[in-house]
């Protein structure tokens, strides 16, 4: 904080639930606990206003909570047209944990959806508009990520957008090719 020149941080995440050197003997279990406790007491000292996570499953939201007192506020986990995480969104939203969607374009495969792409029509709206609407009403913190300043104002005119319930079901049953990362096997 003193190097980014601020007296607290708005949310601060454990970005991964089990680095592959800690999956042996489920050591990612207690590394994942000692860091929350860490994060809990600077969350309880006023230096962090949120703490949570991302990219951990039900699984590993549920070792967290064997020694958590703080229930994580964020679960950032890649949410977008054709990748529904349904476990995770179920459990999340059951445990009143918000969902951030990382990648919420679908890695650029929306662009070349027929189907997204009638419906930003119908809309008189962009593709990444309807994808940014669509997490919205799912109720996901869209995260998108542009370098370009146009692209980012326009990303902001997703808002008060109105997906009829078939649209929505359409955006959540895409197929594509990239889906959510397999986190329990991913080699780092």
């Amino acid at each position: 904080m003193e190097k980014l020149g601020l007296d607290y941080l708005d949310l601060y995440l454990i970005h991964w639930p089990n680095p592959k050197p800690l999956r042996e003997n489920d050591k990612w279990k207690t590394r994942n606990a000692e860091v929350w406790r860490a994060m809990e007491d600077l969350y309880k000292e006023g230096k962090i206003r949120a703490i949570g996570v991302s990219n951990f499953l039900p699984h590993h939201l549920d070792a967290l909570f064997e020694t958590a007192r703080v229930i994580p506020a964020v679960n950032q986990v890649r949410l977008a047209p054709g990748v529904y995480q349904e476990e995770v969104v179920t459990y999340c939203r059951e445990k009143g944990i918000l969902l951030e969607a990382w990648g919420p374009f679908g890695q650029g495969e929306l662009f070349d959806k027929k189907e997204v792409q009638e419906i930003a029509d119908k809309h008189g709206k962009s593709v990444a508009q309807i994808a940014l609407a669509w997490s919205l009403a799912e109720e996901f913190l869209p995260l998108p990520k542009s370098v370009t300043a146009s692209r980012i104002k326009s990303n902001l005119d997703c808002f008060g957008i109105e997906l009829s319930k078939e649209e929505r079901e359409v955006l959540k049953t895409i197929s594509v090719i990239s889906g959510a990362p397999r986190v329990d096997e991913m080699d780092f």
